[in-house]
């Protein structure tokens, strides 16, 4: 006889950090040293052959030195694999390729060897930036892993002056103070059973993930910088945005002003054509601030290479817009901390150029900023507060309409004929992003709060007659969605509205948002049946 036995499957972690300990030291001639040591045991073939089989490790040879201090796997059985010299592959980061001016950066990829199922990776480095390079010790170090972390140790070396300020966000732990000799001092958070960040966290931008990942509570995150406040770290980068050669500049103007004929908004207009194309993947190389020591090359020398990083190309448009003597200037978004000077040049998540005349036909600079501006430190570049202009806090309205003879109506056996009223996919950016499972384990925020109304009218042809349908209404603590249906004189109206006014998701409160996007994907809710009239 055959029995079969059921047991349960267990979901556990694909790997498990053992220590995750980071060490940041700014030194007295200036050098800073960041050093990471990490202990990570694997489980699955997932985390072994895809996850974490390869550490990736940038910085710029130029001004940074790479020291490997240790790398090996210890095997299930105690055997000690120690990294081969040619596992330690040097290349060009991706987002530098189509950039000759960061061509010198470089990628050290080690390749982790000797893996099974029980292994353990050991890996400890150093990347020592010189004297200068960085402005002030600065740090914004995320504390969740996609693995569990045992034990999580963060370290801050500093001289006891300038005075040091820091924060641990989203976690329930106090730093401890410590001297040193030759009168230093050291912060350091300890850490321990960190759970696992959730995968596939939903955000809307990889510029403001951090936001969302922070602002939500999903992520701990500890800031830190010797900056005497975040204005004064602001200064530091204000001396970057420069013109450069004025004259490529006023050049390039000239061009772009040929058929405005003195039309200021078509010269704005002209102006936001071509930015609009720099600002795409073309023009834009995905380098974060960090990622060039927070150094800008000048806006001439990026009009004349065709590509910049965005900040670079911030830079470009404003200086453009100034040169044709129109309104515009820089916008600076940060990660936001109990008080604003916890946070240095670091927590920059987000740089855009604001215009005092939009451009016609162009993409609009700042909304997705504007939609989480309460969540962030939003300025100028010389620290004075920047309020953003919100348009989807108005409630909006959009009209769309179906003539007799549309080709998106449908006709069906037998002379039914079917028509799709719009707005179901206007709502994609909260429907299909935040709304995939029926249960959340950790809060989210969403990217933008929502009202907006999709009003179809679909005009009859002779000898048509509607299937009358009844109205849709659910309401509840995060917003409302609303489907009505109006038959006028030779056309059918169907009104659809959704209002999401709840940003912060908490596990308790996502049913309610969840109720609202089910119904509001409903296909039926926006579907009509005419029929012939003999039927």
């Amino acid at each position: 006889m055959l029995i079969c036995t059921c047991l349960p499957a267990f979901a556990g972690p694909e790997a498990e950090f053992r220590k995750l300990e980071k060490h940041y030291t700014l030194r007295v001639d200036g050098s800073q040293e960041l050093r990471v040591r990490k202990e990570l045991t694997l489980y699955t073939h997932a985390a072994m052959n895809g996850l974490y089989g390869e550490t990736f490790i940038t910085y710029d040879p130029a001004f940074q030195e790479l020291q490997i201090h240790q790398s090996y796997t210890q095997q299930k059985d105690g055997t000690i694999v120690k990294t081969p010299d040619n596992a330690f592959v040097e290349v060009l980061p991706s987002v530098a390729a189509d950039a000759p001016a960061y061509n010198r950066l470089k990628e050290m990829v080690v390749v982790h060897t000797g893996l099974e199922l029980g292994a353990t990776i050991y890996l400890d480095y150093s990347i020592i930036s010189k004297p200068g390079y960085l402005p002030a010790l600065d740090v914004c170090c995320s504390v969740r892993e996609l693995s569990p972390i045992k034990e999580f140790i963060c370290t801050i070396e500093t001289e006891k002056s300038p005075l040091l300020h820091y924060e641990l966000l989203n976690y329930d732990a106090p730093a401890k103070r410590m001297d040193t000799r030759n009168n230093r001092q050291c912060v350091q958070w300890t850490l321990r059973n960190v759970s696992p960040r959730p995968y596939n966290y939903p955000t809307q931008h990889d510029r403001l993930s951090l936001i969302q990942e922070a602002a939500s509570g999903m992520q701990p995150v500890i800031v830190a910088t010797t900056h005497t406040s975040y204005a004064e770290a602001l200064k530091t980068l204000r001396a970057q945005f420069v013109p450069g050669d004025e004259a490529v500049i006023k050049e390039k103007v000239t061009e772009l002003a040929v058929g405005a004929e003195g039309d200021k908004q078509k010269l704005r207009d002209a102006i936001g054509q071509y930015m609009m194309y720099r600002y795409s993947r073309l023009g834009n190389i995905s380098l974060k601030l960090a990622d060039t020591g927070y150094r800008l090359r000048p806006a001439s020398e990026v009009l004349r290479s065709g590509y910049g990083t965005t900040a670079e190309l911030v830079n470009l448009d404003v200086c453009l817009q100034r040169a044709a003597g129109l309104e515009a200037d820089i916008v600076i978004c940060a990660l936001r901390a109990s008080k604003t000077d916890n946070v240095g040049l670091s927590g920059i998540v987000s740089v855009f150029a604001r215009s005092g005349n939009m451009a016609m036909r162009v993409p609009l600079s700042g909304t997705a900023e504007a939609d989480l501006q309460e969540y962030m430190t939003i300025t100028d570049l010389n620290g004075n507060s920047v309020e953003l202009e919100n348009k989807w806090n108005e409630h909006a309205r959009t009209y769309y309409t179906f003539e007799a003879d549309d080709k998106r109506i449908r006709t069906l056996e037998g002379g039914i004929r079917l028509v799709k009223a719009e707005g179901k996919d206007m709502a994609l950016i909260l429907s299909d992003n935040y709304a995939k499972n029926t249960e959340i384990d950790a809060p989210v925020l969403l990217p933008m709060k929502y009202d907006h109304t999709f009003v179809t009218t679909v005009k009859l042809s002779e000898g048509m007659t509607w299937v009358r349908k009844s109205d849709r209404e659910i309401v509840n603590a995060c917003g409302k969605v609303v489907f009505t249906y109006e038959q006028a004189e030779n056309a059918i109206k169907v009104t659809c509205r959704l209002v999401v006014n709840q940003q912060l998701l908490t596990p308790s409160s996502y049913p309610d948002f969840y109720a609202l996007m089910r119904e509001w994907k409903d296909e039926n809710n926006y579907l009509l049946l005419f029929t012939p009239e003999a039927i």
